[in-house]
C-alpha cells in the first residue's frame, strides 16, 4: 500500500489513528516492518478504514508481526460478557491496568485487538493505555530509586487461562528498545481476584505508594482512553504499556478480539 494512501492522527497523550483513504482497503498490504515502526514510535496504533479481519484472518494477519502466544484456548480470546463469568475479564465491570502473559512467564511484544462490536458512545467500555516510559518522566531520580529495589509478587487462582503466582521488579527494561518501563498490575477486587505482595515498600507505606501508582496510571496527561469504532485494529505495545478497560452498560454490545505476539 502506498503511503499515500493512509492518513496518521496523532492520539493525545499519546497513538496515533492510521486512516485507509480508500475505505475497505486490505490491512495485509501494510508492511509488516512499517507497522512494527508505528508501534515502536507511538505505542498504541488504531487502524481504521480497513476492511475487517473475519474469523482466521485475524490470526492469521497477527503472526505476520511475530511467534502468535497460544492459551489453551487457542490463539484468540475472545472478550465478550459471559452470564456464567468467573473471571472479571469477561464482565461488564471494570478491569485494573496489567501487562499480557506475566502468569505464563511469556509476555508478549504485541497485543492485537480486532473489534467486532464497539460498545454505544458514552456507554463505557474503553480501553486504557498508559506510556510507562512518560510515566517514569513524571517520576523523580529520588522515587525512581527507591522504585528499583520495589519487587511484587502477584497470586490469582488459575480459574481461567492464567493463574498462579509470579514475583516481577517495579521497573525493567524493554526488551526491544532498551528503555526503562513499570511493570505493573493492579489489585484486584472482583471474580477471581489478584492479590499482591510488596518488597522494597515498609508496610505502613504501601497504601500511599499504591494510590501513587494508581494516580499516574490514570492521570489524563499519561492515560490513553480509547473509545471503539466498530472494524478497529488496534496494536498496542505490551512492554512499554499497561492497559485496562472502564465498566460498560450495554454488555451484549461489545466484542473485541485478542492475540498476542511474542
Amino acid at each position: 500500500m502506498d503511503r499515500d494512501n493512509v492518513t496518521e492522527t496523532r492520539l493525545s497523550p499519546f497513538g496515533v489513528v492510521i486512516t485507509a483513504n480508500d475505505a475497505g482497503a486490505d490491512i495485509g498490504a501494510l508492511p509488516f516492518q512499517r507497522i512494527k515502526d508505528w508501534v515502536a514510535a507511538h505505542r498504541v496504533v488504531v487502524f481504521r478504514g480497513f476492511a475487517p479481519l473475519v474469523a482466521d484472518r485475524f490470526p492469521e494477519f497477527a503472526g505476520g508481526l511475530g511467534t502468535i502466544l497460544e492459551w489453551d484456548f487457542g490463539a484468540v480470546n475472545n472478550l465478550v460478557v459471559k452470564p456464567d463469568a468467573k473471571n472479571y475479564l469477561f464482565t461488564n465491570r471494570a478491569v485494573p491496568f496489567h501487562w499480557d502473559g506475566a502468569f505464563v512467564g511469556r509476555i508478549p511484544h504485541y497485543i492485537v485487538f480486532q473489534c467486532d462490536t464497539a460498545p454505544p458512545r458514552g456507554t463505557g467500555g474503553e480501553t486504557l493505555f498508559t506510556d510507562t516510559v512518560a510515566l517514569l518522566g513524571r517520576v523523580s531520580a529520588d522515587e525512581q530509586g527507591i522504585w528499583k529495589d520495589v519487587r511484587i509478587t502477584y497470586s490469582t487462582e488459575k480459574i481461567v487461562h492464567y493463574g498462579g503466582s509470579f514475583t516481577s521488579p517495579l521497573i525493567a527494561r524493554h526488551p526491544a528498545s532498551g528503555e526503562i518501563v513499570v511493570r505493573y498490575a493492579e489489585p484486584v477486587d472482583d471474580l477471581n481476584p489478584v492479590t499482591l505482595e510488596i518488597e522494597g515498600v515498609a508496610d505502613d507505606a504501601q497504601p500511599a505508594f499504591l494510590a501513587r501508582l494508581h494516580d499516574l496510571l490514570y492521570d489524563s496527561e499519561l492515560c490513553l482512553n480509547l473509545t471503539w469504532d466498530t472494524g478497529d485494529l488496534v496494536i498496542a505495545d505490551n512492554h512499554a504499556t499497561l492497559h485496562g478497560r472502564t465498566a460498560f452498560t450495554q454488555a451484549e454490545q461489545r466484542h473485541i478480539r485478542r492475540v498476542n505476539v511474542l
